[in-house]
């Protein structure tokens, strides 16, 4: 058995005198008549269908009427004053409501998303229908059922008024303007950015999950509007995108106590991402790059060029190509970061052809390994070289991370006009980690263990200036 609510008595419906209904100027003989609502003429979905071959369809998940006729289709928000017409988010003047056995539709707006001319004349009575030339009326044989809720019982009004009656002024998507949430009418992507629109300024928090890799964002004090993106909403939602770091996107009311929504971001991979507002604060802004970082890493000298000999006469060559190794594969591990040889073996290269490698692939970075050497062996510690000022902060951060790392003597950064790094156009530094000459570093920086230290401690400094 089915269930239907009632108005209540403040948007009280008044039928003491009969309305007429003309259909393109012939009086309609119907029991599914029109009514009045507050001096605002409604009329049944049942009418719609039967008298003016509409095809209706009730959506209770969503609270939303569709009506369709020769090709025009729109959505009706139950208690809401926004609709969706022919795919546009439109205000409408007065909500659809439930009203005895049914759903019942101001007259005008169902006109007009219908392509059917409306009018109505108060002091007749007389609520007038008039097809386009050659469109007439196609009377549809199904049940009046088709617009009920199937769990037996259509909603309520939102805290028993109906917004849009009394001169109620609701003009966002939510009926429950008085609660002070904001209402999100809009989530979308952008390039690199997904855009969260709302009614009013809105914060989020921001946390990242695992297994699968996802970006959750928690947005307090709001709520999801009954259109979104220009489509009925629901509480929740998915939201297809064409991005190569993002899956999809999910949506959802996540609390109700503070009102919260909860934007999931699937991603492919775990990877880095701002939050924050631009010039609106009703808008947040989501920023996960699309593309990934390239890093050259250029092993110092090689083949005929062995570098500095060591205190024990091994070649610098030899420690820079096996740092380098072990700096690339754990570089390789990163998703955001794509990592770029410029030897990988005991090979010869010019110094311009090192920075060619980088500029030619549009590298984001450029880092230069070495080792230093100096007549006495007593001599330590690490330098770090930039060229131009927009490659210092790379260079002051993969020192300090070095230094920290392995203990050396911190011997500063410096500014130096190295070839490599004059002709790289992107930030580029070049470290001398320590003394080959030493014969203490010497021995640590041959080590396996220390090299895979000094590795991760280069790798730790990349990720940071990346902001990884």
């Amino acid at each position: 058995m089915l269930v239907f609510l009632s108005v209540p008595v403040h948007a009280s419906a008044s039928d003491d005198l009969s309305i007429r209904i003309y259909v393109d100027g012939k009086r309609l003989e119907t029991v599914r008549g029109a009514i009045l609502v507050e001096n605002t003429p409604y009329i049944p979905a049942s009418f719609l269908r039967q008298d003016l071959g509409a095809s209706t369809q009730w959506d209770s998940g969503k609270n939303t009427l569709t009506l369709e006729r020769s090709g025009s289709k729109a959505q009706f928000i139950l208690y809401e004053r926004n609709a969706v017409i022919e795919g546009k988010a439109v205000k409408i003047d007065y909500p659809p409501i439930v009203l005895s056995n049914e759903i019942y539709v101001p007259a005008v707006s169902a006109g007009e998303a219908l392509k059917i001319k409306v009018t109505w004349d108060i002091v007749s009575r007389s609520l007038q229908f008039y097809f386009p030339q050659g469109n007439a009326t196609l009377p549809d044989t199904r049940a009046p059922a088709d617009v009920s809720d199937p769990a037996g019982q259509l909603p309520q009004p939102p805290n028993g008024t109906v917004p849009g009656l009394r001169g109620d002024d609701v003009s966002s998507a939510s009926p429950d303007r008085t609660s002070g949430d904001a209402v999100i009418h809009s989530i979308a992507v952008s390039g690199d950015q997904i855009i969260i629109g709302a009614d009013r300024a809105i914060h989020a928090t921001a946390f990242e999950l695992s297994d699968p890799d996802r970006l959750v964002i928690d947005i307090p004090n709001s709520k999801i509007g009954s259109t979104l993106n220009g489509q009925p909403s629901g509480l929740n939602g998915t939201i297809s995108v064409s991005h190569p770091n993002i899956q999809k996107i999910r949506y959802a009311l996540f609390n109700n106590n503070p009102s919260t929504v909860r934007v999931v971001v699937d991603l492919s991979y775990a990877a880095p991402y701002t939050v924050g507002h631009g010039d609106d604060p009703a808008s947040l802004i989501v920023s996960i790059p699309s593309e990934r970082f390239k890093v050259v890493l250029d092993a110092g000298h090689g083949g005929k060029d062995p570098g500095a000999n060591t205190y024990s006469k091994r070649y610098e060559k030899e420690f820079t190509l096996s740092l380098t190794l072990k700096v690339y594969e754990l570089l390789k591990k990163e998703p955001m970061i794509e990592p770029v040889l410029t030897r990988s073996d005991d090979t010869f290269l010019e110094l311009d052809e090192r920075s060619e490698i980088a500029n030619n692939i549009g590298a984001d970075l450029f880092l230069s390994i070495h080792g230093n050497t100096y007549s006495s062996a007593s001599v330590s510690g690490t330098e770090t070289y930039y060229y131009n000022a927009a490659s210092k902060s790379f260079a002051q951060t993969v020192h300090k991370h070095v230094v920290n790392d392995t203990g050396f003597r911190d011997r500063n950064v410096r500014q130096q006009e190295y070839k490599v790094l004059r002709l790289a156009k992107m930030p580029a530094a070049l470290i001398e980690v320590g003394y080959l000459t030493n014969p203490d570093q010497e021995k640590l920086l041959f080590d396996e263990d220390f090299q895979n230290k000094i590795a991760h401690a280069i790798v730790n400094a990349i990720k940071e200036y990346l902001k990884l």
